[in-house]
């Protein structure tokens, strides 16, 4: 099948599993705001030159593959999910994040305040990709209020990743993250 089927011509979308969906629905909203999310992490992945940050973004951002294909299924189909073995986020993919947060911390970089993006290119980018993080967080939680999810992690990851993202900034910004 190719790109252009032309069935979301009038306004409308496929979640998984089939169900047509208006592309206005929170539904959309939010694993749209976290496809963005997942974008602006590999702007911030190009810009990068440490092995280590690379590979944190792209396993996230597989993560959040999982993340959205869980937001695009209805909750009366989720259960099709795990029938077809489709794998979801995890605790495991909830523990790396906060792994990660706790190293920085451990550090000495913890929150002091609002800092301004764009002391280089690292930085800006991974501003970018907090605030979207953040879109996406409160999309999620509309979506949460208007059909409430079927599993807690999912706003559980999406707020710690923000946490994660704002102190990989952090450290861009003091050029300890290139």
């Amino acid at each position: 099948m190719g790109i252009s089927t032309k069935t979301g011509d009038e306004g409308t979308c496929s979640l998984m599993f089939g169900q047509r969906v208006s592309k206005s629905s929170q539904r959309v909203c939010a694993y749209g705001a976290v496809d963005e999310m997942c974008s602006a992490l590999g702007l911030a992945k190009a810009f990068s030159s440490e092995p280590q940050l690379k590979a944190d973004i792209s396993k996230i951002q597989g993560d959040l593959i999982k993340l959205m294909t869980e937001l695009a299924t209805s909750n009366e189909n989720a259960p099709k999910l795990a029938e077809k073995n489709i794998p979801l986020i995890s605790s495991e993919d909830l523990d790396f994040v906060e792994k990660r947060v706790l190293e920085i911390e451990k550090n000495g970089e913890v929150f002091k305040g609002w800092t301004l993006a764009g002391e280089n290119k690292l930085d800006a980018n991974l501003n970018l990709a907090r605030t979207i993080c953040r879109r996406a967080e409160r999309e999620i939680a509309r979506l949460n209020e208007e059909e409430p999810l079927p599993r807690k992690i999912i706003p559980a990851y999406i707020n710690r990743l923000s946490d994660l993202i704002y102190l990989w900034g952090v450290l861009a910004a003091k050029n300890i993250l290139k």
